[in-house]
């Protein structure tokens, strides 16, 4: 049962997430949005130290930049992370402007249907805010 967020509580407070993304930047800008919503942050810069991190019912959420490492290496990772705990969730960064896939990805890299989509839709969250 799904309950809402008590009162001055972001509704993602105790969720915890682990980070790997080779691009130190785009690493920090994550975590740091993440971490304004009360999630705690695990970040990982290399797979092998993410292997290291990860632990079954741990992390709420895996998130892996699959742009930043050879194919072989990403799917290597998420399949044994799959076997040893079937429930564990994966979002799969692929860069803007369509930046998460919730299943392995048929091509790792994002492919832009319009080049100023990603400007409108952040034109548009500006405008909301």
């Amino acid at each position: 049962m799904c309950r809402p967020p008590l009162r001055g509580r972001p509704a993602l407070a105790d969720k915890k997430v682990l980070l790997i993304d080779r691009c130190h930047a785009t690493r920090e800008a994550r975590g740091a949005v993440l971490r304004s919503s009360g999630v705690e942050v695990h970040e990982a810069e290399e797979i092998p130290a993410a292997r290291f991190l990860w632990q079954p019912d741990v992390y709420d959420l895996v998130m892996l930049d699959v742009r930043r490492y050879s194919r072989a290496e990403a799917l290597e990772f998420y399949e044994k992370i799959r076997v040893a705990d079937p429930r564990q969730q994966f979002a799969l960064l692929m860069g803007s402007p369509r930046y998460l896939s919730l299943t392995w990805p048929t091509e790792v890299m994002a492919r832009e249907k319009e080049p100023q989509q990603w400007a409108e839709t952040v034109r548009r969250f500006v405008t909301a805010a």
